[in-house]
C-alpha cells in the first residue's frame, strides 16, 4: 500500500513537467525564442535612441499601473548613465522558453555614465512576458541602476 501511495506521490508530482515539456515543439520553442528576443532587442533599442514613451509601451501592465509614463519619462532622462554604444550595447542574448507566455532572456548589457568614462558590463537576466498584443518587460527593472 506504501508503495502505491509512493507511486501515485511522484506521478502527480511529475504530471506538471511533463505536460509542460510535451505542450511546445522544436519549431514553436524556436518562435518563441526569436520572438521574445526581437522584442528584447527592440526595448533595448528604444532605450539607446531615448524613445522613453515608445519604451513605456513595452511594459508590463502592472509596471504600468504603478509608474505614469511622465514620472517614466523624467525617471529615465534623469539616469546618470546610459546605454553603451550600438556594438557594445548587447551581447551573448540566451532565452530560455518557459512557457507560450514567458520567456527568460539573459545578455551582457554595457552601460556607461553619461559623463564619461569606461563602459561597463553587466550580465542580467529579464523576465519577458507576452500579454496582449506584444511582449513586455518590468519597467522598475529597466529604472533600477545596474551599479
Amino acid at each position: 500500500m506504501r508503495k502505491r501511495i509512493l507511486l501515485l506521490v511522484v506521478l502527480v508530482s511529475l504530471i506538471p513537467s511533463l505536460a509542460f515539456s510535451g505542450g511546445l515543439t522544436p519549431t514553436e520553442k524556436r518562435k518563441i525564442e526569436s520572438d521574445a528576443t526581437e522584442a528584447f532587442d527592440m526595448i533595448f533599442r528604444l532605450w539607446k535612441d531615448g524613445k522613453y514613451e515608445d519604451l513605456y509601451e513595452y511594459g508590463y501592465r502592472r509596471s504600468q499601473t504603478s509608474i505614469s509614463k511622465e514620472i517614466f519619462v523624467i525617471k529615465m532622462r534623469n539616469k546618470s548613465y546610459e546605454l553603451a554604444s550600438s556594438w557594445e550595447t548587447i551581447r551573448d542574448i540566451e532565452a530560455e522558453v518557459a512557457s507560450h507566455k514567458l520567456v527568460y532572456v539573459r545578455a551582457k548589457i554595457g552601460y556607461r555614465s553619461k559623463v564619461g568614462g569606461d563602459t561597463k558590463f553587466r550580465t542580467e537576466t529579464y523576465q519577458v512576458e507576452y500579454e496582449g498584443d506584444r511582449w513586455r518587460i518590468d519597467l522598475s527593472k529597466i529604472l533600477r541602476s545596474p551599479f
